[in-house]
């Protein structure tokens, strides 16, 4: 580790002592992508296309809690760089390509603890294949293409003046971090409710939540969706957008 990558450790652990566990407990994977996303949002800077932010993250864990997750490093990776993705295009933020985490051993991590480096990566483009030409053809003028199709418009969750897009079929919204679309809120169950896509119609359908899911005040286990629907999880008010 370079002392740049010291300090800032020094610096979390100073932030983080009130949330410090016993010492020698093991770390768990939720904490690690707390800190991810963390780490993602301490490191915006501006882009072309707005904000840009890393896409590569290596984790240093202490050799004890690296070797016990040693049987499921590769899908916690994997995890990891979903739930990192997800929040990325929650806060619209732009990486140069998808996101990639590393989980790597350092004997100088105490148990327990971590530290991330992020840092932006180009995508690697495969060298083109070279052409072969055999003889001289005569120029043809070519035909313009046709008209592209205009791109299918995704709908869109407005919540608290933000808006997240609706990209897949099933799309979970609930409290935990494991959904697509995080609603930090009490009313909100841990995993509310979800909007499927039905023979080319959205719908939203309540998944077992503790308060209930309404639309335009009223309540059901399932119902169609149409634009400017206003959905009721538990009492949180959001707006569906189509």
């Amino acid at each position: 580790m370079n002392l740049v990558s010291r300090f800032e450790r020094f610096v979390e652990r100073l932030m983080e002592r009130t949330f410090t566990r016993a010492a020698g407990s093991q770390l768990q994977p939720v904490e690690i992508g707390k800190r991810l996303v963390r780490t993602m949002e301490g490191h915006q800077s501006v882009g072309v296309e707005g904000v840009l932010v890393p896409n590569v993250y290596d984790v240093y864990l202490s050799p004890a809690d690296y070797e016990q997750f040693k049987d499921a490093r590769n899908s916690m990776a994997r995890n990891l760089e979903a739930h990192l993705g997800r929040m990325s295009r929650q806060r619209g933020f732009h990486m140069v390509s998808r996101p990639k985490v590393m989980l790597r051993a350092d004997k100088e991590i105490h148990t327990g603890d971590m530290l991330i480096e992020a840092h932006h990566e180009d995508v690697e483009v495969p060298q083109a294949q070279a052409v072969q030409h055999t003889a001289l053809l005569p120029q043809v003028e070519a035909a313009p293409p046709p008209p592209a199709a205009p791109a299918p418009v995704a709908p869109e969750i407005v919540f608290n003046g933000q808006t997240f897009a609706v990209l897949r079929s099933p799309t979970r919204l609930g409290r935990l971090p494991d959904n697509d679309i995080v609603l930090n809120d009490k009313r909100v169950s841990r995993h509310h409710a979800e909007v499927v896509q039905r023979d080319g119609r959205w719908m939203v359908r309540d998944t077992g939540s503790t308060n209930g899911t309404a639309v335009n005040g009223k309540v059901l286990k399932e119902a169609m969706l149409r634009g400017g629907d206003v959905i009721s999880l538990g009492g949180l008010e959001i707006v569906w957008q189509q």
